[in-house]
């Protein structure tokens, strides 16, 4: 069974001062949030949900890869990209 987090009792005092601050503080909240999910919940539990999210970013990137192989430039991109990565390793 999972146990809820109430999210009104996660509290951040960072004041608001621009949309990155506003983003900060969003950021600093759901950290504070999954926190307390952890703390709350089971490995079980949260392991699952964590997993599951790590999995959705590897499909997304493979899914964006996938449709700039569809198009010249996206070629063209790729092939900038993996010459970048070869000169990294091998500099």
């Amino acid at each position: 069974m999972v146990t809820k987090v109430d999210p009104k009792q996660i509290f951040v005092d960072i004041p608001v001062t621009n949309e990155n601050t506003r983003n900060f503080k969003e950021r600093i909240w759901f950290i504070k949030y999954w926190v307390e999910f952890m703390k709350l919940n089971p490995d079980e539990i949260w392991s699952k949900g964590q997993a599951d999210l790590i999995d959705s970013q590897f499909i997304k990137a493979d899914d964006f890869y996938k449709r700039l192989e569809q198009t010249e430039k996206g070629r063209e991109i790729l092939k900038r990209l993996l010459e970048d990565k070869i000169k990294k390793n091998f500099s």
